[in-house]
């Protein structure tokens, strides 16, 4: 698989303190758990990042001012949205600003709603003191994953004031239709609830047919009650780094938001915000050619796995994140079984759905080819025990 940069080349890890790597210390396990990849960064990011630490001085940081420049024309290009400076609030991270938006918006005995399966730290950044959390899960509509209106119309009441959601969808990679938004946007307004859109994998999109639309964007009457959550750390992968940025048009909320962040945030670190600004401004060719290779990824595991009795590759239009269902296996542990047999992947349980795993293809075909040998290998095993 050719291309300019390199994806082909494995980077050894193990050894670096690296979470999905070294968490598996001592044993016989290829890591396709955690959502970050396993190639080496741009070389535009690279290359700020070694001219930056040759200033030996690492303090409290400014956003530079490029930034937000360079980010409002990355919206610009790829989804034709207007964005204003003053929208934008900077993070160290996206699973921060779920947390930050219910402090900010939910008082005692409010209802948070999420649709499962999703991103597990969905569960966990409400204040279960607090808030009660409501899970409507995510129903198939001739094989896609899409939300359960009638389910979600029933959930909604008088004490709803935030729906979480996530867009492009983890882990089931849907990218949502513009009619898809406008019915949960609908909804929300009826109900006076805020939006909060998660669109981290909004770069991500591999299905040449499918496209990204910003929730805020594609519902225009909606769009002053919703939080969009953005970052280049899974695209560009810079997660470890910490930077992310909230989009927030509506005056009130941003200042209730920022306010609410207050004595609990940290500020973005020097070198996350010098790899934002240079995979934005710098990155888009490596990109490009990050997106063919990981669709050659993923179309690789739905021609080894589907061939597997008793796993299902779902399809999926974004993110580089297999979402599989292994329900035929008949396991009661069945992201357990495959770590006993090499493999390190997320159990579908983490996300609210049984019987399922996720598998992160974002890794060089080498590394690919011998993790879905060895899901191979567990599976026949099965037969002969």
């Amino acid at each position: 698989m050719s291309t300019m940069n390199d994806f082909d080349t494995v980077t050894p890890r193990q050894g670096t303190d690296s979470l999905k790597w070294d968490i598996y210390n001592g044993r016989d396990v290829l890591p396709f758990w955690v959502a970050d990849m396993d190639f080496m960064v741009a070389p535009p990011i690279q290359q700020a990042l070694e001219e930056r630490i040759k200033h030996p001085l690492y303090g409290y940081t400014l956003t530079p001012k490029e930034l937000p420049d360079v980010v409002i024309a990355h919206l610009e290009n790829e989804y034709n949205w207007h964005v204003d400076p003053e929208w934008i609030v900077w993070l160290p991270g996206v699973v921060t600003g779920l947390a930050i938006s219910c402090r900010a918006f939910c008082a005692d005995g409010d209802e948070v709603v999420v649709n499962p399966p999703i991103y597990h730290h969905f569960f966990d950044s409400h204040d279960a003191d607090r808030q009660e959390l409501v899970r409507v899960p995510l129903h198939k509509h001739e094989g896609r994953w899409t939300f359960d209106m009638q389910a979600m119309e029933a959930a909604f009441n008088d004490k709803t004031r935030l729906l979480m959601m996530c867009s492009p969808h983890n882990p089931v990679g849907v990218v949502f239709t513009p009619e898809e938004l406008n019915q949960v946007a609908e909804l929300c307004a009826r109900h006076d609830v805020i939006m909060v859109s998660d669109e981290i994998h909004c770069d991500l999109v591999i299905d040449k047919n499918s496209k990204h639309y910003p929730t805020a964007l594609a519902c225009p009457a909606m769009a002053d009650n919703i939080v969009t959550l953005m970052s280049g750390s899974k695209t560009w992968n810079i997660a470890g780094l910490n930077c992310s940025f909230a989009i927030i048009s509506n005056p009130e909320l941003r200042k209730r938001f920022v306010t609410s962040s207050q004595s609990m945030v940290t500020g973005v670190p020097p070198l996350a915000y010098c790899a934002t600004l240079a995979a934005y401004r710098d990155g888009g060719p490596w990109r490009a050619e990050l997106l063919d290779y990981l669709a050659a990824n993923y179309a690789y595991v739905c021609e080894e796995l589907n061939a597997i009795e008793g796993l299902v590759v779902e399809p999926i239009q974004a993110t580089y994140l297999a979402w599989i269902d292994a329900t035929g296996l008949r396991l009661n542990d069945t992201a357990g079984f495959f770590e006993e047999h090499g493999v390190g992947l997320s159990p579908g349980e983490q996300f609210g759905q049984s019987q399922y795993i996720r598998l992160n293809f974002a890794c060089p075909r080498a590394t690919l080819e011998e993790g879905l040998r060895r899901m191979k290998a567990a599976v026949a095993s099965l037969k002969t025990d």
